[in-house]
């Protein structure tokens, strides 16, 4: 076997947390072999990110490197000042972080970011070569026009735009290692499929090793030659990704897999293969629908230069049921939801909810029907308030309308925590204690504090891994069964349509080029962008 290019040895890392210590990497030992695509997975709080940042030396303050050895082509890099480091990070190891918004100063234009990352690296490329460079790598990663790109800013450029951009930084200087922490993981299906392509081509362009960390298997099956099986800080399989996938040696690895409805005996199943079919309950068939949508449109923006966001549309959302709204960033799914939510106004079109007429009611009117209407957001970890105990997080909605006493909210906040299968004594506790899987229950019990007949799930999964996408959905699943709530569900995640939803509506630019049962869109799509989204 030749030489690995990263070698990591008896890695341990701990985290302060107030007067305790917890363990994030538990004595790790892995090798990433050269010219390969490796892929890190794992369950969140499995150390992935950790042993990420290790390696870069981009550890959060209150974290302490125990023990361990990690070295690059044999040479230690534990050992390098801080200055010599720097000269590593960037120059020999790239990195694609997870988040594009935070990674990227909003006051500089993306040309002085990406000149900035040669300056700070110690690159002795005179300005020229490295503006025609950067022209070149921007051209690979998929920017027609390189020039305009470094002009703007960064909120200027889309999520993957963005992305592309940070994949850019990081194969710039031509490093040896690039790690891609999560670099899909804030992007729609079809934008991740063309960041993953960019770091594909630029990988083979130049010849460098990727490590590729991800809770997604079925992009890890696709993407990866080798794996690595993280869980709670330690390796629990490594290996050639055919082996691991086909025949995974530890239960852990096996049951990570199962967790997945993409995966079968480590081949990656099409959506169609997944689909559930799902009726709505007959007694609810004939029901007054729920949600109605009768030719909506609305712009943002002046007439000439203003933005189509949703564009005469038109849906109906039967009571008991599952309905799925599907489409990429920037399609126009949470404009739509805002408009069921009555937080925006349509500019033509009818909304009527529960009956009423949305855009016709007044504050008072409107503040009583969102009692029977929640949210549960995207991200469990923005979506809750850092400071507040999970009892009075989840009382929120009893106190903003007044209902019952202290004891009678205290007693409700543990009925809900039980709904959700969460311990009572985690009344107690407050967001930073909890994984993103427990906080996402939270949210779901904070959503039902009211007892609502509907709630809008905005991604309710997708900044989860795969096995707390299951257990949430499930989750989902049986509360739906007990409350007969309706779901009004936005998601560009087909696979998680294909198991939970009856009906699906599919949004490109504002307009909805198709909808109908769950089951025949997603075996049988009418429209060349839903068969360009069940290949992606």
């Amino acid at each position: 076997m030749t030489e690995p290019l990263l070698a990591v040895s008896e890695l341990t890392v701990r985290y302060r947390r107030g007067r305790s210590w917890d363990t994030a990497l538990d004595s790790v030992s892995l090798e990433i072999p050269r010219g390969e695509v490796t892929a890190v997975i794992g369950e969140s709080g499995s150390g992935k990110s950790t042993l990420a940042h290790s390696v870069v030396r981009l550890l959060p303050g209150n974290a302490v490197v125990d023990s361990g050895r990690i070295e690059l082509a044999g040479e230690p890099l534990p050992a390098k000042s801080e200055r010599e480091f720097r000269r590593v990070r960037g120059r020999r190891i790239g990195f694609v972080p997870q988040d594009p918004i935070a990674s990227l100063n909003p006051t500089k234009t993306i040309g002085a970011q990406l000149r900035e990352c040669f300056t700070l690296a110690g690159s002795a490329l005179p300005p020229a070569a490295v503006t025609g460079r950067l022209r070149q790598d921007l051209r690979d990663v998929g920017f027609a026009d390189p020039d305009d790109v470094m002009r703007r800013y960064p909120h200027e450029l889309s999520g993957g735009m963005r992305q592309r951009v940070l994949v850019t930084m990081a194969f710039s200087k031509r490093p040896e290692l690039v790690i891609a922490d999560e670099p899909t993981s804030a992007l729609d299906v079809l934008v991740g499929r063309e960041v993953l392509a960019a770091i594909q081509r630029v990988r083979e362009k130049h010849s460098a090793t990727v490590v590729l960390i991800t809770h997604d298997l079925v992009l890890a099956r696709r993407h990866a030659s080798h794996v690595v099986v993280l869980q709670r800080g330690r390796v629990v399989e490594a290996g050639p990704a055919e082996r691991v996938f086909t025949e995974p040696h530890h239960p852990y690895t096996a049951s990570l897999l199962r967790s997945s409805a993409r995966l079968e005996r480590g081949r990656v199943l099409s959506i169609a293969e997944t689909v559930r079919p799902r009726q709505v309950p007959e007694q609810d068939r004939h029901a007054d629908p729920v949600i109605e949508l009768t030719g909506v449109s609305k712009r943002f923006g002046p007439a000439r230069h203003g933005t189509q966001a949703v564009d005469d549309v038109s849906l109906s959302v039967r009571e008991g049921s599952t309905f799925a709204l599907v489409g990429g960033s920037g399609s126009g799914k949470t404009t739509t939801s805002r408009i069921i939510l009555g937080l925006e106004r349509p500019d033509r079109g009818t909304v009527r909810v529960l009956g009423q007429d949305v855009p016709a009611l007044s504050r008072k009117r409107l503040r009583e029907l969102r009692r029977h209407m929640q949210v549960v957001y995207q991200s469990p970890f923005a979506s809750l308030n850092p400071r507040m105990r999970l009892a009075d997080i989840i009382a929120e909605p009893l106190v903003a309308y007044r209902i019952g006493r202290r004891a009678d909210r205290r007693d409700r906040v543990l009925q809900l925590l039980d709904l959700v299968h969460l311990p009572a004594s985690y009344a107690e506790r407050r967001p930073g204690e909890l994984s993103g899987g427990q906080r996402q229950r939270v949210a779901i019990a904070r959503a039902l504090a009211l007892n609502p007949r509907l709630l809008v799930l905005d991604e309710p999964v997708s900044a989860l891994d795969a096995t707390i996408q299951a257990q949430i959905m499930a989750l989902l699943g049986e509360i739906q069964t007990a409350l007969d709530l309706t779901y009004f569900l936005i998601t560009h995640d087909l696979a998680v349509v294909a198991e939970v939803a009856q009906h699906v509506a599919v949004m490109r630019a504002g307009r909805l080029v198709e909808q109908g049962a769950a089951a025949d869109v997603l075996r049988n799509p009418a429209h060349d962008y839903t068969r360009e989204l069940l290949a992606a």
